[in-house]
């Protein structure tokens, strides 16, 4: 390992941004601590790998635009379930962006081999380059004697600091002078910040660590050169051991019994297409069972397709024609189950309206449509189709994130209400959703001349599942709107008990 000046502070300064992972992170309520910790990783590793001489390229631009617009998200919406999956997105896009940036990605055009790509840089990189950060910190304090000493004190202290704390605790317990020295002296230095902080740095060291090793190793290109495209080639060769004939009569009992369901359901199922319910049905009944059931279905048909691409034996680079006839056909019925199951979906939101798991379904579902969709124009039509389902999924998942998904069910809900579509609003789910709902809940508060109703709103908006946030990590833009909102309420109850 050769380190220069800006590998040894890029240690160091990895070492500190291991601590405001920590530090800066709060996952029972991601906010802006996520944006904050985004932008300085991000311009900590630009600043080094511009050092080092790695220059952006348009496909790494067009990531970091990605990443920057990822990070936002968790200071401006307020939904914990897609905060957290818009946090695992955001660390793909970091390793990824290095990836590209250093220009170290298997396939130069975005294709299937990104499969690789992960592989290589989300675990092998990072962990054959794991040690190098503290062989960088090492190498820096090589030849002076008072800094490698200092060094070795501070590990010292820092691998055996839950045993100091345990024997200081004992002693504690043992004598009451003692208690009361240690007391004062916890009072006189905020003891319970410096455990946090020291907590928080010996956590963040992985952090540092696996961070190092990611971006030190692609910018030096040490352990880069084991996953390549011909060895993700020899790995997929390696799984294909399913004679034609067995995928073949798999797939094609598949699609027998998708045959046999259509002809014998078909007034059941398309009946949703017209807004007809069958006979001896409630819409619940009626889209539950339909939906959900229709969901499971299009997901084993992707697993079944993915598994008989992986593991058919083709003899030649070409997909064998038995195997796209069989493609196309189960991808057709899928796509029609789906478009069944979305209409469904339809019917049922337009008699009981919206939930999270309706929301969240009927993307999944749009989603499987897109990629089924993708796969049988292939089976006719030769392009890059990885490439069309990756670019997808991104922009369906960017729409997810920026859709402020609680704040439309409970627009949506509202308005029905009003319209009088929704014979009754039901409050009591507006429990389920974030603060990006108070100001809708709060428009209709101060429309309503139902006190019964007026009186359940404000319970629910002023409601402590609702609560205020802690400080800056967990700050997002629609948490500080629904705070202000509950602030103008107690204000405005204190001035009518004034006038009263």
């Amino acid at each position: 390992m050769n380190f220069n000046k800006a590998d040894i502070l890029f240690a160091f300064a990895m070492l500190i941004c291991g601590f405001l992972y920590w530090n800066l992170l709060d996952f029972g309520m991601l906010g802006a601590g996520v944006t904050l910790f985004a932008m300085v990783i991000f311009t900590v590793a630009f600043v080094y790998m511009l050092k080092s001489g790695y220059k952006q390229n348009i496909r790494s631009i067009i990531c970091l635009i990605l990443a920057t617009l990822s990070a936002l998200q968790f200071t401006l919406f307020d939904n914990r379930f897609i905060s957290f999956l818009n946090f695992m997105f955001l660390m793909v896009l970091f390793i990824y962006w290095v990836c590209l940036s250093t220009s170290r990605q298997i396939d130069k055009k975005l294709s299937v081999y990104i499969l690789g790509d992960a592989v290589k840089q989300g675990i092998r990189i990072p962990f054959m380059n794991f040690p190098c950060c503290v062989a960088g910190i090492k190498r820096s304090l090589s030849g002076q004697k008072k800094g490698k000493g200092i060094l070795a004190a501070l590990i010292g202290i820092l691998i055996f600091f839950p045993l100091i704390a345990a024997v200081v605790s004992l002693l504690m317990s043992a004598d009451w002078a003692f208690e009361n020295f240690v007391g004062r002296f916890y009072d006189l230095l905020n003891f319970d910040t410096i455990v946090t902080y020291i907590g928080q740095f010996i956590f963040g060291i992985p952090v540092a660590f696996y961070l190092y090793g990611l971006i030190y190793g692609n910018v030096k290109g040490r352990n880069t050169d084991k996953v390549t495209e011909e060895s993700v080639d020899r790995a997929a060769e390696i799984v294909r051991i399913a004679p034609k004939i067995t995928i073949y009569s798999a797939l094609t009992v598949f699609n027998m019994i998708y045959i046999m369901f259509f002809a014998v359901q078909a007034a059941y199922l398309f009946s949703a297409f017209s807004g007809d319910l069958p006979e001896t049905f409630t819409y619940a009944d009626y889209a539950r069972r339909g939906f959900f059931e229709l969901c499971a279905v299009a997901g084993i048909n992707l697993l079944v397709l993915t598994v008989s691409y992986l593991t058919i034996k083709k003899g030649t680079s070409e997909e064998p024609k038995a195997l796209r006839a069989e493609t196309s056909v189960i991808s057709v019925f899928t796509i029609l189950l789906i478009a069944t199951a979305l209409s469904k979906m339809a019917m049922y939101i337009s008699a009981y309206g919206l939930t999270q798991l309706r929301v969240f379904t009927s993307w999944f579902m749009v989603v499987l449509f897109i990629i089924f969709l993708v796969i049988c124009v292939r089976q006719f039509i030769k392009f890059n189709s990885a490439k069309v389902i990756i670019l997808g999924f991104v922009i369906m998942f960017m729409v997810l994130s920026y859709g402020n998904t609680d704040g439309l069910i409970a627009k949506y809900n509202i308005e029905m209400y009003e319209a009088g579509s929704l014979k009754t609003l039901d409050i009591t789910a507006l429990y389920e959703l974030s603060d990006a709902a108070v100001p809708y809940a709060y428009d209709l508060y101060l429309k309503t001349d139902d006190t019964g109703m007026r009186q359940e709103l404000k319970l629910y908006i002023e409601s402590s599942r609702n609560c205020k946030s802690s400080g800056f990590r967990e700050f997002n833009f629609q948490r500080y709107q629904a705070d202000t909102i509950r602030s103008e309420i107690a204000v405005a109850l204190k001035n009518n008990e004034c006038y009263n």
